[in-house]
């Protein structure tokens, strides 16, 4: 029992606090004017989230210069919905070798894009009222590349599936722990990035990591690489999303598709505790049947102790309630199962569909650069 208590222990700093515009309170300096911003918006197969998005985008559109969304081979009403919704839509050519869809509808947008600041956000996130203003606030206070983890709605039970990932993730980027004051990061986040236009270009963009199936973590690396700055935040308070709102079959293929290329992008200080993190929860896990027979009140009051622990980190990160985090052993055995069908994905069968693409997945791919 003391060897996993210590275990956890040393890996509780990983995440110990998480900047969001809900709590935190930005002060833009009077010098600094409003400059203009760029929603670049990347979408296939979106018809059921890109009305939702641009309704609250419109509603902020007195701190938008414009709206992009492109089209990336949709089979459905999405360009239609944005158009009449008054996007600006583009439809890039061929996807060309040696790219991903997301990647290349990314690097198409920033280069039609006119404004000097650009905010790549993804079709299933929504905008909060004032949310531009103070995501836009911020980043001139922060510079460099700002990468924002939108705030989890949860509607249906099987949602709260995701609890673990999450906090696996923000725990890998590095932004979060006990010894991290100014909030730059060794990754970031996928749904949300905010950017000068000028760096963003200056750094070669999504071409520098065009073939990646996590592109968040590979710009981020690669922008870390060329001496640049990662900031990550909690979106709660200006960006919000659902994740696979279409039932737990369609979660475990999104959650599949991509974790084990995340995890072979984190910095390998951050994965191995993460590692230890839950090698430990696993060890806590399995041990507290033996533990509740010989010590019930130190089982019942350490599990209690967990949930807790789990709860004052996940309520920033999404809407998850006390029951989620109560019930974290069941949310453990789902991750680790899903854990392991992406690792077979991704280095048995070397290939994961999603959205009607099937995406070959090559860990000695280079790099194309500008």
């Amino acid at each position: 029992m003391s060897f996993i208590v210590v275990m956890l222990l040393l890996t509780s700093f990983l995440i110990t606090r998480i900047p969001t515009f809900h709590h935190v309170r930005f002060q833009k300096p009077s010098s600094i004017e409003t400059r203009k911003v760029s929603v670049i918006i990347p979408a296939r197969n979106e018809e059921h989230n890109i009305k939702k998005l641009l309704s609250t985008l419109n509603d902020n559109r007195s701190n938008l210069y414009e709206i992009i969304v492109v089209d990336d081979g949709s089979t459905d009403q999405t360009a239609h919905i944005a158009a009449e919704m008054g996007a600006t839509v583009l439809k890039p050519k061929k996807l060309p070798k040696g790219w991903l869809g997301k990647s290349w509808a990314c690097w198409n947008g920033a280069k039609k894009a006119n404004g000097s600041i650009l905010l790549f956000l993804d079709a299933d996130t929504w905008v909060e009222k004032g949310g531009i203003k103070r995501i836009h606030d911020v980043f001139e206070l922060k510079k460099g590349f700002l990468s924002i983890h939108p705030y989890h709605g949860v509607k249906k039970p099987y949602e709260s599936l995701s609890a673990f990932f999450h906090y696996i993730v923000f725990a890998s980027v590095g932004g979060f722990h006990l010894f991290n004051q100014n909030g730059t990061a060794s990754g970031g986040f996928g749904q949300c990035l905010v950017c000068e236009k000028s760096e963003y270009f200056r750094y070669g963009g999504h071409e520098a990591i065009c073939g990646e199936v996590v592109e968040n973590m590979a710009f981020a690396n690669y922008v870390r690489e060329q001496q640049g700055e990662v900031y990550c935040m909690g979106g709660r308070g200006a960006v919000s999303m659902r994740m696979y709102p279409n039932g737990i079959s369609e979660l475990i293929r999104g959650w599949s598709k991509s974790f084990v290329s995340g995890a072979g992008k984190t910095e390998p200080i951050y994965l191995f505790l993460v590692s230890l993190w839950l090698t430990g929860m696993i060890h806590y896990v399995f041990s507290l049947p033996l533990l509740i027979q010989q010590y019930p009140i130190l089982a019942g009051t350490s599990y209690v102790l967990m949930a807790i622990m789990l709860f004052s980190k996940l309520r920033h990160i999404g809407a998850f309630s006390y029951v989620t985090c109560f019930l974290f052993p069941i949310h453990l055995f789902f991750f680790l199962i899903v854990f392991a069908c992406s690792l077979l994905q991704t280095t048995v069968v070397r290939k994961v569909t999603w959205k009607g693409r099937k995406i070959q997945v090559d860990h000695a791919k280079k790099r194309f650069f500008k």
